[in-house]
């Protein structure tokens, strides 16, 4: 719920009382997507730390940050040395003003276009993060007409449908997300006022105290009002601010992230150990189990040694008196281009060297099946570590690098563009040729939709089917399909007609060209190229 409207409403709330007539010193960006506004007064310095990364963007308040002495890039020029006068937020948006002497300063969470801008004229303005002029000079006129809040936003609801009052919120309200929603209709009965229930969830997140939800076993984080009651967890944190939070969840998310990051490295490595310790243990533990055959050669080698003045150049073989059983003849094989002599001690090397290999066996295996208890050790050990130093220093022990990580489709996906559509299904964009292939033929999966548009250069695009027996709206299919008119050379275009298939039905031939694949089967929809209604961009990491 972080960059929730009314997270960011509270947000603002906080930051006039906590950092108003602050005068900004620096602006300045060490890290990707990531902006600092440093801001001080006659007391102390504080710091504005303002993301835009579509899949996580924030704005929160900090109270010390490490400036890097390189790699630091100074911005914003202009507003140096202004004096904060107020926070606003739109009264219909997820933008926030901050308010200087003679210049705005613009914080914007709208997907790919999520930014920082400074307008400090009518005509004039500075942007964070590279955007196309005409998009960006419309973005302006349209912060500069909105009209901007300092105190609470409670939408009027009385004039909500009652009778279809979800589908008409959204409508009316789209900034009302589906995690309040989701509150919401676990607090109601059809029967209920819903709109009173919903300006009790909204005082809430305004209001009373924010708390961090943490999931240790599966990692995932959330942030809400201490009154929620729709994630699962195993530990809990509150707040009486927002702005500390924020703070807490942002530093715990990363803790998180790199703690499960690590863990699914290190089981990755112990499963792979395991199954290959476990398959030398089963083979060891047969060779030690096999029949001996030490003493036999050993005895075919003094049998040949009695009767070596028997054995004539080319025998294939010899019977002979066998002295170790009584009334007993055998059979020996000889190597007929071999010497007397050598036959002899063809077997007495043989006798040898399976005393070696049986005494080596019985070593190995001893060795082997400590080996696997250290990995079952080891295994039961990683359920009890929290710190990330400890799963390094076990990397380390281990002999694990982060580079010897294989990865798997779940680590594959990483590479793509990530949208999610009507909060459920998840669409994977290609970002060029070789990206392409690697979404196509690496990536989905047999019963996933493939969308391309028709006769133009164009990204790849994957709708994940989770449940094959769940059938896919229309209009889903048609959300992905624009998705994919929007990633092509026809995003200009009116409407734009868009292949689909399941991708069972797409064949990458030899010798093809990066990114060219052939359809054996095709459908086509025309839809408007364009990141539709309902559909969120995650990230492109």
């Amino acid at each position: 719920m972080i960059k929730n409207y009314f997270f960011l409403n509270r947000f603002v709330i906080e930051a006039n009382r906590l950092i108003s007539d602050y005068k900004v010193m620096n602006l300045f960006s060490q890290e990707k997507d990531k902006l600092i506004i440093e801001c001080e007064n006659n007391l102390s310095t504080k710091f504005i730390e303002l993301y835009v990364n579509p899949g996580q963007p924030h704005i929160n308040i900090r109270t010390s940050y490490t400036r890097a002495k390189k790699n630091s890039v100074e911005f914003f020029d202009t507003v140096r040395r202004q004096r904060i006068h107020s926070f606003g937020i739109a009264d219909d948006d997820r933008i926030i003003e901050i308010n200087l002497d003679d210049a705005c300063i613009y914080f914007t969470v709208r997907g790919k276009f999520t930014n920082v801008i400074t307008s400090y004229s009518i005509h004039k303005y500075e942007v964070f993060k590279k955007t196309d002029a005409e998009v960006l000079a419309n973005m302006i006129r349209e912060f500069q007409s909105k009209n901007y809040l300092t105190g609470s936003n409670y939408p009027d609801l009385s004039k909500i449908s009652k009778t279809d009052f979800y589908n008409d919120i959204k409508k009316t309200y789209p900034f009302i997300s589906n995690d309040i929603i989701k509150e919401l209709k676990r607090r109601v009965s059809e029967e209920e006022d819903k709109s009173a229930v919903l300006k009790q969830i909204l005082k809430e997140i305004l209001n009373e105290k924010i708390s961090v939800y943490i999931n240790e076993h599966s990692g995932e984080i959330h942030i809400a009002p201490d009154t929620f009651d729709i994630f699962e967890y195993t530990g809990k944190k509150s707040f009486d601010t927002l702005i500390e939070a924020q703070s807490y969840f942002l530093s715990k998310k990363r803790f998180l992230s790199e703690k499960h990051r690590l863990l699914r490295i290190i089981y990755k490595h112990l499963d792979r150990e395991l199954k290959r310790t476990a398959n030398k243990l089963n083979n060891l533990t047969a060779a030690v189990k096999r029949e001996n055959k030490e003493e036999k050669y050993q005895q075919l080698g003094n049998l040949l040694l009695i009767n070596i003045s028997k054995i004539k150049s080319g025998m294939e073989s010899i019977e002979v008196e066998n002295v170790y059983a009584a009334n007993e003849k055998v059979i020996i094989k000889l190597n007929p281009k071999l010497p007397a002599k050598k036959n002899v001690d063809y077997y007495f090397d043989k006798a040898k060297s399976e005393k070696i290999n049986r005494k080596k066996s019985i070593q190995l295996l001893e060795q082997t099946k400590n080996k696997f208890d250290e990995l079952r050790k080891t295994e039961t050990k990683l359920k009890s570590i929290e710190e990330i130093n400890e799963l390094k220093e076990l990397m380390k022990k281990m002999k694990i690098k982060d580079k010897d990580y294989v990865e798997s489709k779940d680590d594959i996906k990483q590479k793509f563009k990530h949208y999610i559509i009507d909060n459920k299904f998840n669409v994977y964009v290609g970002k060029d040729s070789k990206n392409n292939d690697l979404l196509t033929t690496r990536f989905a999966k047999q019963n996933d939709y493939w969308f391309h548009a028709r006769s133009v250069s164009g990204s790849h695009v994957v709708l994940r089917v989770e449940n094959t027996k769940e059938a896919i709206p229309k209009s889903v299919l048609k959300k992905a399909a624009a998705l994919a008119a929007y990633h092509s050379k026809a995003k200009t275009a009116g409407v734009v007609p868009v292949s689909f298939t399941f991708k069972k039905y797409v064949v990458k031939k030899k010798n093809m060209p990066t990114g060219t694949v052939h359809l054996l089967r095709e459908d086509t929809l025309l839809v408007k190229p364009e990141i539709p209604k309902g559909c969120e961009f995650v990230t492109d990491e």
